[in-house]
Formats: structure tokens, C-alpha cells, sequence
């Protein structure tokens, strides 16, 4: 059996178009999307944190720490009118 693969290294090949890199990266966020997902409260909080993973994906920017903070805005911006 090989080794994993890096988030880091998942996240290069599905930038440049690896769908099957992005599936791997979405699987790997699942259990945090449920979690987060029932915590939000309403009936498409989990296929939104995905969609937000995807698109998420195609904005990385190595070696920073924008994602956190992007995350709260989206969801200030998208999730605050579901509940």
C-alpha cells in the first residue's frame, strides 16, 4: 500500500484540475463537515461547507493562514439568513 498523499500536495493537483485529488480532499474534511454542518443548524449546512471546500481549493494560498478567517465570512455572508 502506498503512502498518503499531503493535504498540501492533494491541494496542488486538484488546483490544477485532478478531480480525483479533490474528491481525496473532500473525504477528507467529511467528518468536520458533518460536525460543523449539524452545529449550523440547517438542512444544507454540509453540501455548503463542500461547495465552500471546493471553491476553497482554487483559492489556496500556501503558507498563509487566510482560510479560517474566510470561513467566518462566508458564512457570516451566506449561512446568517438560513437560520
Amino acid at each position: 500500500m502506498g503512502k498518503k498523499p499531503r493535504l498540501r500536495e492533494l491541494i496542488a493537483l486538484a488546483k490544477n484540475g485532478n478531480e480525483e485529488a479533490m474528491t481525496q480532499v473532500v473525504q477528507r474534511f467529511i467528518p468536520i463537515v458533518k460536525k460543523y454542518g449539524r452545529r449550523l443548524g440547517y438542512e444544507d449546512a454540509c453540501s455548503d461547507l463542500v461547495t465552500w471546500i471546493v471553491e476553497a481549493v482554487y483559492r489556496y494560498r500556501p503558507n498563509t493562514t487566510w482560510g479560517r478567517d474566510e470561513l467566518n465570512r462566508y458564512f457570516s455572508r451566506n449561512g446568517g439568513d438560513r437560520h
